[in-house]
């Protein structure tokens, strides 16, 4: 792992703890089910809510699982040993499968695109700095139309988990990496 893959996860790591605490934790996932449901203006008792949370449970299950932990808990050191044996010897495995858990989160209206709201609500829902939203949309839109297809959004991810490149445009993805 280089330093610039190892700051990436580090961001990354930061931008899924969402208490602070430096634990991932069922919480810290759930909440940002709650937090999409909240900013989309979804009611307490909605089916599609619940739909959220148990998405963003899903995710935080199955990263225990590929990290074969019987806690229910992640440190940052876990969390790198994770990425430099697990997720760079088997890529395309994780990255699209965090690119399917990102699209099914944050594709609010289900048409198959990531369109510039939908993406200013995930930044929302992650707490990341809104003063780079737009930029990020920007890189992340290859081909310009507006929106994030599910191609642009695996390139995406390849950039930010395999890329060296500090200019790699889905460094991006969850904000300015070089300041988490």
């Amino acid at each position: 792992m280089t330093d610039v893959q190892k700051q990436k996860i580090t961001h990354f790591f930061n931008v899924l703890d969402n208490n602070g605490n430096g634990i991932l934790e069922q919480d810290d996932f759930e909440l940002v089910g709650e937090t999409m449901s909240d900013i989309i203006g979804l009611k307490e008792n909605s089916v599609v809510r619940l739909e959220l949370k148990i998405r963003a449970h899903r995710l935080f299950v199955q990263i225990l699982k590929d990290v074969e932990k019987n806690e229910a808990e992640l440190t940052l050191d876990e969390w790198i040993q994770f990425f430099d044996e697990i997720v760079l010897a088997k890529p395309n495995d994780y990255i699209n499968q965090s690119a399917t858990y990102l699209f099914s989160l944050f594709d609010q209206d289900m048409d198959g695109h990531i369109d510039e709201r939908e993406y200013l609500d995930m930044f929302k829902a992650y707490g990341l700095y809104m003063s780079v939203a737009k930029k990020a949309f920007d890189l992340l839109d290859i081909n310009g139309d507006g929106r994030i297809s599910g191609g642009e959004l695996v390139k995406a991810f390849e950039d930010f988990f395999l890329s060296a490149d500090e200019k790699a445009p889905g460094n991006w993805i969850f904000g300015d990496w070089r300041n988490s």
